[in-house]
């Protein structure tokens, strides 16, 4: 949390406009160019795919609870709000595609020791982590497909199949 507190407090009106637009220019560049898929690679390195398997059920339930509490969590104001039906499908679906914010949140769970369990013979205990994880990166991933089919209409006059 200190280097994002710095990061706050790091303005042009401190460092002058030239230092600022380099400075940044560095960092935006070290950020997502090398240590963002590190950020990635370490998450993805901890998932053990054997948790599909393993509580496919539980996997499954988590999915489809994950994708409605999104939908509704955000549709159902979107909907109160005056959208459409549709659009305001799209926007719980489009809400479902932060699968990153779950990746940070669970890192730090992860970290923090949050997954070490007791009973690792229990299956869902021990897939725990690998289980959350698939779940934030399937909805994430299932977003833009969703999407896709809610907004965009066929021509007038074709039916899509």
């Amino acid at each position: 949390l200190g280097a994002f507190m710095a990061g706050l407090f790091f303005e042009s009106s401190r460092v002058g406009q030239r230092a600022y637009e380099e400075i940044k220019l560095i960092f935006t560049a070290i950020s997502s160019g090398f240590l963002a898929p590190l950020f990635f690679i370490s998450i993805g390195v901890r998932v053990d795919l054997g948790a599909v398997s393993a509580t496919p059920v539980f996997l499954a339930a988590l999915l489809g609870v994950a994708m409605l509490g999104k939908v509704l969590g955000a549709g159902l104001p979107a909907l109160w709000t005056g959208f459409s039906r549709r659009e305001a499908l799209a926007v719980g679906v489009g809400m479902s595609a932060r699968g990153a914010v779950g990746f940070v949140v669970l890192s730090i769970a992860f970290y923090a020791g949050a997954f070490e369990m007791t009973d690792p013979a229990e299956p869902v205990a021990a897939n725990l982590f690998s289980t959350l994880i698939l779940t934030a990166a399937v909805t994430t991933m299932l977003a833009p497909m969703l999407l896709r089919r809610l907004i965009t209409r066929p021509p007038s006059g074709r039916q899509r199949r």
